[in-house]
């Protein structure tokens, strides 16, 4: 397709036909990026009895995790200058590339790395997709498709744990990575041909200082919260020292902003006031709603006694209530032009949620969890989409990548702090209130290596160690009593435990919940608005003008 100006959005130039075609194409880049964030659930058990390596499991999550934040602002920003199209398809093919070596890992070690490549290629998929809609539709267009790309992420993530399972049991499980390659090598040509190559006249000054400080900054950040709730504990001087690193560097990172005439992070962005708002709720969403439900599944198959794929499958239902919403809601949205009613009620669902997961207990019955997450589902996607919306139209054009990468950065943020946070709740409360509730004949006849065992709200999860335990404890005189009470105090401990994660949510959902209301009702433009200026230096007035006007 012939080359454009990235002077000007996308949709100037494509007629009805190639929008289409170009959302068809986005659509499988962002499926197969968000396949891979669901398929491993069923898949992890395999994984860890091949390449062994049980305490560097988490890694294999929070490596990739690590990687996409980082390079999210990063992407938007450069995006913004050098147009999507070949920052599109170097994430797919880093992707790609990454999904085929995580594939032919030899240990643990092996894959945490090939993940945080396939988190880099990743993060780059997500921020150039959702700025790309930004390219190609007027905001009050935007609503209905960023409704349908929200409702693809939630498709693969229900379709995602059964077709990680047929893969582990029929085939490997190292065809739950390479299952990737052939999805992108459908993507690569479709983006190749349908979106057009944007050339700009412009020869900015990168910002490399601004984006090393906040790269540092960042990974500073998440490194403590992760390293405090795994390994060194809240106040360490690891968690210490890393955390005083993250400020620093963010402090340096806000003077560079400052003065350097192309920042990663325009700061006049933060004088508007519906961009912080928005991106406020949707981190103090994405970490009170996500952070809880983290610990969802130890608690539904420790107090609940729900096998391990009955637990891993419990998303399931909120992502059928978030795909449900996400089109609904992106709908309404354009053809009201209005999203401040949709939010408060999408914000006021996951409040509604969230305050039913609080009347689950040990004798609940499990279709109870479904019933509640299809809520939270449905509220959560009434809000995010919608929040992707307001947040690309409260900024001109010309920083539509800054401002998309700003919201995926956020959220991401909000979940590990949010899952850093409320693990700490579980490690501090579990094992006093398992202890309180254990009987006084437990304490007497199990020895006191194996009473520390339960004292591990995850111990039912590692299936191997927990069949040892409940071996060791029936061998005694009256054995089987003597587990059932403690398997009852084990589940008054998680119980306990998660209802005060969840009252974390709940004030945390709430203050989200608030802001929705202090935000006002901005008219959706209804065009892309005038071309961005042509140089930097005459395009920070604009921007800080166009802000103060709304």
């Amino acid at each position: 397709m012939a080359t454009v100006s990235s002077d000007r959005p996308l949709g100037e130039y494509l007629d009805k036909r190639q929008k289409w075609f170009l959302i068809a194409s986005l659509m499988t880049s962002m499926f197969m990026g968000a396949l891979d964030q669901t398929i491993m659930a069923t898949a992890t058990p395999k994984i860890l009895a091949d390449l062994g390596g049980f305490s560097l499991l988490s890694w294999m999550f929070t490596s990739y995790m690590l990687a996409s934040t980082v390079v999210v602002p990063l992407v938007g920003k450069l995006s913004d200058i050098y147009g999507r199209k070949f920052f599109l398809m170097g994430g797919i093919v880093t992707f790609m590339v990454a999904s085929a070596l995580c594939g032919t890992a030899q240990d643990m070690t092996q894959l945490i790395l090939f993940r945080g490549l396939q988190g880099i290629g990743g993060g780059v998929v997500f921020s150039s997709v959702f700025a790309t809609i930004g390219d190609i539709f007027p905001p009050v267009e935007r609503g209905k498709y960023m409704g349908l790309f929200t409702g693809t992420f939630s498709l693969a993530s229900i379709l995602g744990p059964t077709i990680g399972g047929l893969l582990t049991d029929h085939v490997g499980w190292r065809f739950i990575f390479y299952i990737n390659v052939p999805i992108g090598l459908v993507a690569l040509p479709a983006i190749w041909h349908n979106l057009p190559l944007q050339r700009s006249d412009r020869r900015p000054k990168i910002d490399v200082a601004g984006a090393l400080l906040l790269s540092v900054s960042t990974i500073s950040g998440l490194l403590a919260l992760e390293w405090a709730r795994e390994e060194y504990g809240w106040w360490s001087t690891e968690f210490n020292g890393l955390l005083s690193a993250c400020f620093v560097f963010l402090a340096a990172f806000v003077w560079q902003e400052s003065r350097h005439p192309e920042p990663i992070i325009p700061l006049a962005l933060f004088r508007n006031r519906e961009f912080v708002l928005a991106n406020l709720v949707v981190m103090l969403l994405a970490g009170g709603m996500f952070g809880a439900i983290s610990y969802l599944p130890t608690f539904v198959q420790t107090a609940m006694d729900a096998s391990a794929t009955a637990s891993g499958l419990i998303t399931t239902p909120q992502s059928l209530g978030l795909l449900c919403t996400s089109i609904v809601g992106g709908q309404l949205l354009s053809r009201t032009g209005k999203y401040k009613l949709q939010t408060n009620i999408g914000a006021g669902a996951v409040i509604g949620g969230v305050a039913l997961l609080l009347t689950l207990g040990p004798g609940t019955p499990q279709w109870h969890v479904s019933v509640f997450m299809v809520i939270l589902g449905l509220g959560f996607g009434f809000v995010m989409p919608t929040m992707s919306v307001v947040i690309q139209n409260v900024v001109s054009h010309q920083y539509i990548g800054v401002a998309t990468s700003s919201r995926q950065f956020f959220m991401q943020i909000g979940q590990v702090v949010g899952i850093a946070i409320f693990g700490a709740v579980l490690a501090s409360t579990y094992a006093p209130s398992f202890n309180d509730n254990v009987s006084e004949q437990a304490n007497a006849e199990i020895a006191p290596a194996t009473i520390e065992k339960f004292e591990d709200p995850t111990l039912s999860l590692d299936e191997q160690r927990f069949a040892s335990v409940q071996a060791e404890i029936r061998a005694l005189p009256n054995g089987e009593v003597i587990l059932e009470d403690t398997l009852d105090a084990q589940k008054e401990g998680i119980t306990t435990s998660m209802h005060l994660i969840l009252l974390g949510s709940l004030a945390v959902v709430s203050v989200g919940f608030v802001l929705t209301f202090l935000m006002r009702e901005v008219p959706l433009r209804t065009a892309f608005g005038p071309p961005a200026a042509g140089t930097q230096a005459a395009a920070e007035p604009q921007l800080a003008a166009a802000i103060d006007a709304h």
